[in-house]
């Protein structure tokens, strides 16, 4: 292990020599402390609450992502209420990107010695018209835009399909369950002249002051570990009403350089949520910073008045208070309640976190500090040669009845995670409409080497034998996924497979949830409406 201990060491030389020539020009840092700014999440889930309590409404702002071609997007939104009028319309993703750049957490870190910086319409005909009340129809954007709703979840389901709106069979019991508790349906396609490419983060305004999120339906199309990202903007901090809050030690912070020439720094801080969140059983919140909207409005004067997306996140921020952004990392087994959020006293959460360990230690991580297995999965290290040195990456061991699927991480680094065998909606077989082919076997020549391939919603996966871990690659331009079950390089602790794993998944409850939290409350006049961070219900089939 000679070769492990000096690539390491090396690594964390590059990263210890290009903090401290980032940091020197600009003299930030001061004697022993130096701030750093956590890079932004490009891979988040983005979520924006702008909350009006004197008018009595809400904005909404989501981030859309998709991969795919543009006639199999599609994406549906339970709502509790109908928008308001002429509000529906797109808001631009540089906004989106300004807002989560300036409420990042960052880090303080004292140190001997050492300093450290880092980058910072036609509404169509349908048999079932009569059944369905269609409340808006209208091009937005690169959009076609549709705000219906129904007693007859079949119905609802047909005018979709009918007017071009993808829906998958294992989509139709979750549409069901919010038809039940009285839910309107927000419904996106791109038009035909639109890309992919074209897409555009959706704004929308809704009667109500409460924010929620419907997140089972999310559940159909997320990878596991998936970021979620959400900024509440209004008169007081806004903390977690039906999940914990959780807290995280930023003393275990560690840092590694990615790129030399870009100086390219992957931090461990979304695998440290991603443990809290575990060890809360799969639900909770970070809250990552939570301070006056007037702290914000500075940071912003500074840019140039021509930045794009500036003007409309200067508006949007405009008259507001406060702004929390809480975070979390959860996978589709962990998607079984709707999170929902309330006003609080609590008092400001600062951006800066102060950090009290030897940097050094920062800058020379493991590979398990950055790979978020999954509550019933554990990392273990795995030998591999590059450029002919021996060197480790992260692997993970799963528990029976998980499986490892290849995803990126954060930073856009394959890893893997272990997913629920059980959240796989579309199997060898299955159509994902009635009127679609039979969806092909994607294990069929797909060799996980010491485990078993398993199909999870047109995905392969690995359920790697006992003792051996998941190692994965992609590649970052046709995606396809490549995961392998080896040997690691220190066996895997017997202890780990005598763990209990997940237990009985309920996504729609025989009774409806109490008012102080589920969805149930959703449904009703005070509550501002429920929104999926992104369904994607033409799951697209890669290798």
């Amino acid at each position: 292990m000679v070769g492990v201990t000096s690539i390491r060491a090396a690594v964390a030389a590059l990263v210890m020599a290009s903090v401290w020539w980032v940091a020197q020009p600009a003299r930030a840092c001061g004697g022993t402390f130096c701030t750093v700014a956590a890079p932004v999440d490009q891979a988040a889930e983005r979520v924006v609450f702008a909350v009006d309590e004197a008018a009595g409404t809400t904005d909404m702002i989501v981030q859309v992502q998709y991969e795919g071609a543009a006639a199999e997007f599609a994406w549906v939104v339970p709502l509790a209420v109908v928008p308001v009028d002429g509000s529906i319309a797109t808001f631009p993703q540089e906004g989106l990107d300004l807002l989560a750049g300036a409420t990042a957490p960052t880090f303080r870190f004292s140190c001997t010695g050492v300093q450290l910086a880092a980058p910072d319409v036609d509404a169509g005909v349908d048999t079932e018209a009569s059944l369905v009340d269609v409340h808006a129809f209208e091009e937005v954007g690169p959009y076609e835009v549709a705000v219906v709703e129904s007693d007859e979840p079949q119905a609802l389901v047909q005018w979709l399909r009918a007017n071009g709106f993808r829906v998958s069979a294992p989509m139709e019991p979750f549409i069901a369950e919010y038809v039940r508790l009285g839910m309107k349906f927000l419904a996106l396609k791109l038009n035909s002249s639109s890309k992919v490419g074209d897409i555009e983060p959706l704004r929308l305004t809704l009667p109500g002051t409460t924010p929620s999120i419907p997140l089972r339906m999310t559940a159909l199309a997320a990878e596991p570990e998936m970021s979620l990202q959400v900024h509440i903007l209004g008169g007081v901090r806004y903390v977690p009403a039906n999940w914990p809050e959780l807290t995280v030690d930023p003393n275990r912070l560690r840092a590694e350089l990615l790129d030399m020439e870009t100086f390219t720094v992957r931090w461990s801080w979304p695998k440290l949520i991603a443990e809290a969140v575990d060890e809360a059983g799969g639900r909770g919140w970070v809250t990552e910073s939570a301070f006056p909207v007037a702290d914000l409005e500075t940071s912003l004067a500074g840019m140039a008045d021509d930045e794009p997306g500036l003007a409309e996140l200067r508006e949007l921020v405009a008259g507001h208070r406060m702004v929390t952004r809480l975070a979390t990392r959860v996978s589709p087994g962990e998607m079984t309640s709707d999170p929902m959020f309330r006003r609080s006293t609590d008092g400001d959460r600062p951006r800066l976190w102060d950090v009290e360990t030897d940097c050094a230690e920062i800058a020379s991580p493991a590979p398990c500090d950055f790979a978020a297995c999954g509550e019933f999965g554990t990392c273990a290290e795995v030998e591999v040669s590059i450029d002919g040195a021996v060197g480790a990456t992260a692997g993970c061991a799963c528990l029976p009845g998980m499986t490892a699927r290849t995803t990126m991480d954060p930073y856009g680094v394959a890893t893997v995670s272990c997913i629920d065998t059980r959240m796989s909606f579309l199997n060898p077989g299955d159509r994902e409409t009635p009127d679609a082919t039979p969806l092909p076997d994607a294990c069929a020549g797909f060799d996980c080497e010491a485990g078993t391939c398993i199909p999870m919603n047109g995905t392969p996966t690995c359920a790697c034998d006992t003792g051996f871990v998941a190692v994965g690659t992609m590649d970052t331009e046709t995606r396809e996924r490549t995961t392998r079950c080896v040997a690691p390089a220190e066996p895997v602790d017997p202890a780990f497979y005598d763990r209990e794993g997940p237990g009985e998944l309920v996504f729609f409850p025989s009774a409806p949830p109490s008012s102080s939290g589920g969805c149930a409350a959703a449904g009703g006049g005070a509550t501002a409406f429920a929104l999926v961070g992104l369904l994607l219900l033409g799951l697209r089939r890669r290798r």
